[in-house]
C-alpha cells in the first residue's frame, strides 16, 4: 500500500473515531472549576491535532520545511539518519477559506516517499504523514500488524492523552502553544514482543503562531541502557 493510500485510510479512521463531538478529556474542568476568562480553555487532543484549521495561517506559494531525525540504539531496528520533508502550499478551489492544496516532497531522493498531493485540506498533513511513516517502520521492524499499532495510538489519543499549555521554541523564539503527550503501549499485553518499544512516548507540539501550526513531534523509547528509539520532526522557519 502506498503512503498516500495509507494516509487516506488513517484520515477516515480518525474522522470516525473522533466524530460526534462527545470526546472530553478526563482532566477537563467542571463548571465550578472553569478557567479564568484570561486563560484559554484546554482543547481535547482530537480537536487540537485532527480538527483545527491548521493551514488557515498559510498562504499560497508558501513552503513549509520540516527537519526529520531518526536515532536508534539497536542496528536491527534500522539505521539512524536525518532528512527533511517539504510542504508546498497552494490556493484551493474549495469553498472553505481555510482550505489549501498541498504538494509534498517527502525526504531527499535516496529515501524519497510518494505522498500527496492533497486538495482542499484544512489540517496540516505533516502530522499524519509523519505517523504513517513511523507506523510502517515500526511494524516492519517488529514484524507486526500496522493496524495493531495504529489502533493503540488512536485509542490512547482518545482516552489517555494529556494536553497542557506550553512555551514552545521555534527558530530560537518562544511561542505560546499546546503540548500533547501519550504512551499508547504502556501495559500492552504484547509488550514482550516489542523489544523494549512498549515504552514509546509520543509528544505533539502545536501553536497557532506557527505556519501550519505543527511545531514539533517526538517519538521516544527509553531503555535501561539509554534511549532505544528517538524519532522527531520539527518545523524549520529558516528554510524556504
Amino acid at each position: 500500500m502506498s503512503l498516500r493510500h495509507a494516509l487516506g485510510l488513517w484520515l477516515v479512521l480518525m474522522a470516525a473515531l473522533f466524530s460526534g463531538g462527545a470526546l472530553v478529556m478526563p482532566q477537563a474542568a467542571s463548571a465550578a472549576e472553569a478557567p479564568a476568562a484570561s486563560q484559554p480553555a484546554t482543547p481535547d487532543a482530537a480537536t487540537l491535532l485532527f480538527e483545527a484549521p491548521q493551514l488557515a495561517n498559510t498562504n499560497a506559494g508558501q513552503t513549509l520545511t520540516y527537519k526529520y531525525s531518526r536515532k536508534v540504539a539497536d542496528p536491527e531496528l534500522g539505521a539512524s539518519f536525518e532528512d527533511r520533508v517539504v510542504l508546498m502550499i497552494a490556493a484551493s478551489a474549495s469553498s472553505s477559506g481555510d482550505a489549501r492544496d498541498v504538494r509534498v516532497d517527502f525526504f531527499t531522493p535516496e529515501r524519497h516517499h510518494a505522498a500527496g498531493p492533497f486538495e482542499g485540506v484544512t489540517t496540516n498533513p505533516m502530522l499524519l504523514l509523519f505517523l504513517e511513516n513511523h507506523l510502517g517502520d515500526l511494524a516492519g521492524r517488529l514484524k507486526g500488524n500496522p493496524r495493531y499499532f495504529k489502533t493503540a495510538i488512536r485509542t490512547a489519543l482518545r482516552d489517555a492523552a494529556t494536553v497542557t499549555a506550553a512555551d514552545l521554541t521555534v527558530g530560537g523564539q518562544t511561542v505560546k502553544g499546546w503540548r500533547v503527550t501519550v504512551t499508547p503501549f504502556k501495559g500492552d499485553p504484547n509488550a514482550v514482543r516489542m523489544r523494549g518499544l512498549d515504552t514509546l512516548a509520543y509528544t505533539f507540539e502545536v501553536s497557532p503562531d506557527v505556519p501550519g501550526q505543527i511545531v514539533r513531534m517526538d517519538i521516544k523509547a527509553d531503555a535501561p541502557g539509554g534511549t532505544l528509539w528517538e524519532e522527531s520532526i520539527a518545523y524549520d522557519p529558516t528554510s524556504h
